[in-house]
């Protein structure tokens, strides 16, 4: 992380005077060229009931569309079938997707859990998980183009993480990194059951702490980044479809804006120049960062847990 700067005391004003200016210079521009890309997991959606999609689907497009950000929603292809067969109705809920100029991605069919998967049936469920997707983008002149691996695992050996990534190279996909992970799945959790539950004050307390902890986490990787690459890479945040994100993206969006952020595309982030770098094989699915840092032999911290609050409710809902 970065380390305190000591200053001496025995050095005159003016030095000391400078030093803080030249230090607060410093961050002072990072923060004023932040760029972010939004990912968004999990589509169609995660609801409290399967009545919610709809609802869910259009709050998220309202906030991004009202300020102007062009971000990925990450199929889950399984989420489009009716007792086994393809949803129309569930379709064209995906499509608004296209139609407010949003990209669409393949997180795979079933939310494969790679550790327990086989190569091959991997590479059956990647296929699975574009039958729809990639019709409807060629419907309106794009490509499938990224590809999102579930839960961020990108291989438990170096040897299985090389073969899907020549696989999914040869299918024309290029990987989604996501630079700020976190843990937003436990509050979505606890607030899907508190909306299950017609707890709206406990909703407004699971918000309100989502906030502060997304606010904490911004932070974390923000500092990582300077400390490892000595700049903030152009940041890709990973989130989910859900109940959650539906009600809490404006401010959410209003967070990062507050910290000055710009919003822009997957494209555009990947072209700086971090992205380019050797990652290192993990069993789970860390940040980019941490797994860049992997690569050249460094142990990088875990991002901030959630709170106690939180944590304590994720266990009670869990134990039910």
């Amino acid at each position: 992380m970065i380390k305190p700067i000591k200053l001496n005391m025995n050095k005159p004003l003016k030095l000391l005077t400078l030093s803080v200016v030249l230090i607060g210079s410093i961050f002072t521009s990072y923060s004023q060229n932040r760029k972010v890309a939004i990912t968004i997991d999990d589509l169609l959606a995660t609801p409290a009931d399967e009545n919610e999609y709809e609802y869910i689907t259009d709050n998220l497009l309202k906030t991004l569309t009202k300020n102007d950000i062009k971000a990925i929603g990450f199929v889950n292809e399984s989420r489009l079938y009716t007792n086994d067969n393809p949803d129309s109705t569930k379709i064209k809920i995906l499509e608004k997707w296209m139609k407010s100029d949003m990209q669409l991605g393949n997180h795979t069919f079933s939310h494969v859990y790679i550790n327990n998967t086989s190569i091959e049936d991997y590479k059956k469920d990647v296929i699975k998980g574009e039958l729809i997707t990639r019709p409807l983008l060629e419907k309106y002149n794009t490509e499938l183009k990224y590809f999102r691996h579930p839960q961020l695992r990108t291989g438990p050996t170096d040897e299985y993480r090389s073969e899907l990534t020549s696989f999914l190279k040869n299918r024309g996909y290029t990987v989604a990194p996501v630079t700020i992970d976190n843990d937003e799945y436990i509050h979505a959790f606890c607030y899907a059951n508190a909306k299950r539950e017609g707890k709206t004050a406990l909703m407004d307390k699971i918000g309100k702490d989502y906030i502060d902890y997304m606010t904490s986490v911004f932070d974390f990787y923000e500092k990582l980044s300077v400390s490892f690459l000595g700049y903030e890479v152009p940041q890709t945040l990973l989130i989910h479809a859900n109940n959650l994100n539906a009600d809490y993206l404006d401010e959410l969006v209003a967070m990062m804006t507050s910290r000055n952020y710009e919003f822009i595309s997957m494209d555009e982030a990947l072209k700086d120049k971090a992205y380019k770098m050797p990652e290192g094989t993990h069993s789970r699915g860390p940040s980019w960062i941490q797994r860049w840092m992997i690569a050249k032999g460094q142990e990088p911290e875990s991002h901030p847990p959630v709170s106690k609050f939180i944590d304590e409710l994720y266990q009670k809902y869990r134990n039910q």
